[in-house]
């Protein structure tokens, strides 16, 4: 465990090999832990990032066989670490839900490989206005993190990337407590961290068919008078929308990935929107791949109809971010 701040304490999911254990996350109460994954001796450094997963025996709400294929597909990747941007379970006060997660994905838990997810709308399904309990189950399911009380933290992966996991059901207003938080992070940002993953569950921008739901649109707002002059490259992915897309703004790239095995749902790509996919279901998650100076993206696309073999799998869009410091 290491310490990264005097006020502080850091959990360290180890991952510089396979013998070497999963450490346990302490938090301090009054403040969102960081977690720091090593970079060890990879180069380059892999990432997996997606979201809306829809871990659940319920079959009407997702595709259980591209959920699985795509969880076993990442494995494959042995990345350093996968970043879940919510809707990891269909309804969150259903213990069965995260019993189904923990199953379903061995193939990474066996790898130890670190997993980092983000509160979604369905994470906090079946509460009500009471989220207590989903809140529980959440926590419970990664109790290894031991994130409790704390809905957003940070993670340090390698000394070149910060990932910034976000909560979009609570406020992200100016003057509001994770806004605090968020801004201080991206302030105290050192010299050494040349890329900025912002992960939450709403995707700050989208086609505009799909309306806003909380205050994600706050995050844009912020980067577009501060993105030009951070001294780290940014990406931004969201989830929610269960398609992927691609756009550009004030120098920032925006994501949504939304394609984890949740119901799929059409994406009119209009308004800038950079990838061009022709294709209207998309299954897939996104690979990052960090070359020191460097963030490549690659969104690795499962054709469900197919089934199995290496033509069920294709890799239809990319993109580079250099970084500028």
């Amino acid at each position: 465990m290491r310490r990264t701040k005097p006020t502080l304490l850091a959990a360290l999911p180890l991952l510089c090999g396979s013998a070497l254990p999963v450490g346990v996350a302490t938090a301090l109460a009054a403040e969102p832990p960081r977690f720091e994954v090593p970079a060890g001796d990879r180069e380059p450094l892999v990432l997996v990032v997606y979201g809306d997963t829809r871990f659940t025996e319920r079959q009407e709400v997702g595709n259980a066989d591209a959920r699985r294929a795509l969880v076993d597909k990442i494995a494959s990747e042995k990345p350093a670490a996968i970043l879940i941007g919510g809707d990891l379970v269909y309804a969150g006060n259903d213990p069965g839900d995260y019993r189904t997660y923990q199953r379903e994905t061995t193939a990474w838990s066996s790898e130890r490989i670190p997993v980092f997810p983000a509160l979604g709308n369905h994470e906090l399904k079946g509460c009500g206005l009471a989220p207590e309990q989903c809140l529980e189950n959440w926590w419970n399911a990664f109790a290894d993190l031991s994130l409790r009380p704390h809905r957003w933290y940070s993670v340090a992966i390698g000394a070149e990337l910060l990932a910034l996991v976000l909560d979009s059901d609570s406020p992200l207003k100016p003057g509001s407590e994770q806004r605090a938080w968020f801004e201080q992070q991206m302030s105290a940002a050192d010299g050494q961290v040349k890329f900025i993953l912002i992960l939450l569950h709403y995707p700050p921008v989208r086609d505009p068919f799909f309306p806003r739901a909380r205050d994600e649109q706050e995050i844009a707002r912020y980067l577009s008078h501060r993105g030009k002059t951070l001294r780290s490259g940014v990406l931004v992915v969201g989830s929610h929308v269960h398609n992927y897309e691609r756009f550009a703004r004030n120098g920032v790239t925006y994501l949504v990935s939304g394609g984890g095995g949740a119901k799929p749902v059409p994406a009119p790509r209009l308004f800038g929107e950079q990838s061009h996919l022709r294709t209207a279901v998309n299954f897939h998650y996104v690979r990052l791949t960090l070359w020191r100076d460097r963030l490549i993206g690659t969104m690795v696309r499962y054709e469900a109809e197919k089934k199995a073999g290496a033509e069920a799998w294709s890799e239809p869009d990319w993109f580079e971010i250099r970084a500028r410091n």
